[in-house]
């Protein structure tokens, strides 16, 4: 749903002084939470809100390690999804946690802008409580597993890893260690996390041992302030893409980080209050103009590497629902393709 609005009014913040939790009488009332796992030989894992997650219960928050579990199957030997990452030589356990290659892709990948690193390149992946759900990705991709956590209401952080999975559907019989496949793994999660909670160090299925590399987390920063004259910020999952048949879109103003400008929304406020003050002297011909009534703020990065703060005007209001637009690729004139995401997307509405 979105809103046409003819008329400004501001308003002011009201601000609330912090309040001490009581962590004496708090202790006692919550349970030790249930921490899970992803699963394993899924391309995709992404629960409902109310539906229990097919998944395995471990220890307590208080268990710092665990063994291998051996999960006994009667598979098969049906074949899983084919990964897309390479299966290195010998095809062993021990060759994959030590995979260079895997390495480089952990210690090299960029840090998405609204999220900071919480561990790099580890042999396990995050079994936590509050888990979102799991995505397959053809690479190793932080940019785009932190999209998908930026599309999740309630993400707050999100691991990226290596997997090494069966081919196989392991039968004890016929095909209890079959030849392996590599998969990227992305996972969600609805709160914060640390390297403390990284001990998913792998599994069986039969004799096929299950294992990870490359493991990194990242937790999304603190949202941005809110803007005087303007209700918000609200959470987009990209950046806003209304209907062009609307005609609401009033332009954009950029503000590169080269020159000093940093993520701060009220520049994005200004633009929208100095576009409604240049069109008021400016009308058409019948005296009406258009008034912006609410922007969209984020960060547009050019293969992972921050360039500027985006700011998006409209003449009506638009729901978090259109704020789909995660991103492109532009070829260039000498075949290079460059990849430009969309990150810290929030929309601000002009209070009435």
């Amino acid at each position: 749903m979105h809103t046409a609005l003819c008329i400004a009014a501001l308003a002011g913040l009201a601000y609330s002084a912090p309040q001490l939790i009581n962590l004496d009488e708090i202790a006692a009332d919550f349970p030790a939470p249930v921490l899970v796992k992803a699963p394993v030989n899924v391309v995709s894992n992404i629960p409902a809100p109310s539906t229990p997650v097919d998944i395995v219960p471990l220890q307590s928050s208080s268990a710092k390690k665990r063994e291998l579990k051996v999960a006994k199957r009667d598979g098969d030997c049906s074949p899983y999804p084919t990964g897309s990452g390479p299966v290195p030589t010998p095809d062993t356990p021990a060759a994959f946690q030590s995979d260079p290659d895997f390495a480089n892709d952990a210690n090299n990948a960029p840090t998405p802008y609204g999220y900071a690193s919480t561990f790099t390149n580890l042999g396990a992946s995050l079994q936590a409580s509050n888990y979102m759900g799991l995505y397959t990705l053809t690479e190793y991709d932080t940019l785009g597993c932190a999209s998908q956590c930026d599309q999740a209401s309630g993400c707050v952080a999100f691991n990226m890893y290596v997997e090494r999975d069966p081919s196989l559907n392991a039968n004890a019989v016929s095909c209890p260690n079959p030849p392996s496949t590599t998969n990227y793994k992305c996972t969600l999660w609805g709160a914060p996390v640390s390297s403390d909670e990284a001990t998913n160090t792998g599994q069986y299925q039969d004799s096929f041992e299950i294992v990870i590399a490359g493991s990194n987390a990242y937790n999304k920063n603190s949202p941005p302030p809110a803007v005087s004259g303007y209700d918000g910020p609200q959470e987009l999952g990209g950046a806003i893409n209304a209907p062009t048949s609307s005609g609401s879109y009033m332009g954009y103003q950029f503000y590169p980080f080269s020159q000093s400008q940093g993520y701060d929304p009220q520049t994005c406020a200004d633009a929208c209050n100095a576009q409604t003050t240049y069109d008021s002297e400016n009308p058409a011909a019948d005296g009406s103009y258009m008034s912006c009534i609410f922007f969209n703020a984020y960060v547009l990065s050019e293969n992972g590497i921050p360039q500027g703060l985006y700011c998006s005007m409209y003449n009506e209001t638009w729901a978090a629902s259109y704020g789909n637009n995660y991103g492109q690729y532009r070829t260039e004139s000498d075949g290079t393709v460059d990849r430009y995401t969309v990150s810290d997307s929030y929309s601000y509405s002009l209070s009435s």
